[in-house]
């Protein structure tokens, strides 16, 4: 079976984490992918509660669960998961890169991580823009406000959630203003501000 998209998820101690974000992201990604072709819109609160063993026996404070979907079929999946400490980035230049859905094939980024070198993860340079590196959006700090670049590959889930509570500002980024930021984050649904 085919899945050409996917959704991840947080489940932290027992709550899904910003649900209602990735079921917007859900329902535009399968109207914009199937757009003219039927599809069948699911609720991912239903696809959780109906499979709550998968991931309730995990005995895992945060669980990692991922919905591989197309039209009408999904699988899910889930994982226990521990968060991780990105703190080294490469800057790797890809001007051609398109991944404004959040689609199951990652080929693209696999490549350009040959590129990290003893880097933690790199940041994808588009245009000479910072958008974003290979599995989350990026926040970098000045002072004491954190800004997010204005072309993000993807619109994150956690992105989103942090700028609907002003804990960060959208600003142009080009990879010739790093200098004049003192920390760098990495952001995603299971790794969050």
């Amino acid at each position: 079976m085919d899945f050409p998209l996917f959704e991840t998820l947080c489940i932290e101690n027992g709550q899904v984490q910003n649900l209602a974000l990735h079921q917007q992201r859900y329902e535009n990604s399968l109207r914009e992918f199937y757009a003219g072709q039927p599809y069948e819109i699911f609720s991912l609160a239903k696809i959780l509660q109906k499979n709550t063993a998968l991931w309730a026996n995990l005995q895992s404070p945060i669980i990692r669960c991922r919905i591989d979907y197309n039209a009408t079929q999904y699988h899910l999946q889930c994982f226990p998961y521990q968060r991780k400490t990105y703190q080294r980035f490469q800057p790797v230049i890809c001007d051609d890169i398109d991944y404004h859905l959040k689609y199951s094939d990652r080929a693209i980024f696999n490549q350009l991580l040959k590129q990290k070198g003893d880097c933690d993860e790199i940041i994808i340079v588009k245009q000479g823009k910072i958008t974003d590196c290979t599995i989350g959006n990026l926040i970098l700090r000045q002072g004491s406000q954190w800004f997010t670049p204005d072309s993000p590959l993807l619109i994150g889930t956690q992105r989103t959630a942090l700028l609907q509570q002003n804990k960060i500002k959208v600003r142009s980024i080009f990879l010739t203003d790093l200098a004049d930021y003192e920390e760098i984050r990495l952001i995603n649904a299971l790794n969050p501000f």
